[in-house]
Order: C-alpha cells, then structure tokens, then sequence
C-alpha cells in the first residue's frame, strides 16, 4: 500500500470497507400525511480507516510529516485499487499511533514498532489535463 508516496505496506485492513451507506436518502411527511423519500447515490465522501498495523517509527514520522498538509493524495491498496483521499479529521485523530510496547527511550529508535490506525476520506479525483 501507497499513500502520498509513502509505503505504508500491505499490512493494513480497511476495517470500514463494507460499513458505509451507498446512497444518500431523506424522508419527511407531506401535509397529507403521506411519506416522500428521495434518494441518490453518494458520489465521495466515502470513509477509508485504515487499521490494526504495526509500522516502524521512521514511517510514523513521514506519515505525521503527511498529515500536515491538507492537498488530496492518492491511496493505492494492495489490491490495486486507487483512490483519491485526504486525511479525514472529523473522526478523531487523523493517523493514531501508539508505540506498541509502551513509552521506553528505545520509542526513538527509527524502527521501534508503533500501532498506527490511518483515517481517510474520498474525493473526487484530479481532472486530468487535456492534451492540446
């Protein structure tokens, strides 16, 4: 797995894949009583949690490094699939990584493991350029 040009390795499962409602739906009463749903489907927007992976600080820190920005990226999973996000800070904390083993001075060791869950969000992709 990719993100913005870092390997975040194959680790990750997207814990959030199947939780999400594809369509868009409101429902109110008219003045007769009578129930008007509307409907669409959702174009964006689309949670990705990536979770439950250990990665060594030095990716921690370039993930951290990433998260400071706020331009899309694409996400590539291990499966080939694509997509154009940004860091979702709605849910919380953006990536949340806790070093596995507690706080001991050796957390400062470049590969000392960390749990990391990375939480993202769909956009709309980047229209390319057309050729003149």
């Amino acid at each position: 797995m990719i993100l913005g040009g870092v390997d975040i390795t194959d680790n990750f499962v997207w814990s959030d894949e199947f939780n999400y409602n594809q369509v868009e739906q409101s429902q109110e009463r008219s003045i007769t009583g009578g129930m008007i749903i509307q409907g669409g489907i959702k174009q964006y927007g689309r949670p990705i949690t990536l979770g439950e992976s250990w990665l060594p600080r030095f990716i921690v820190d370039a993930l951290f490094a990433l998260e400071a920005t706020i331009a899309p990226m694409q996400l590539e999973l291990a499966d080939g699939r694509e997509f154009t996000v940004v860091f979702d800070r709605s849910r919380g904390v953006a990536v949340d990584a806790k070093p596995v083993d507690g706080y001991v001075l050796a957390a400062n060791d470049p590969n000392w493991q960390y749990k990391v869950t990375i939480r993202l969000l769909t956009i709309e992709p980047t229209p390319e350029p057309e050729e003149p």
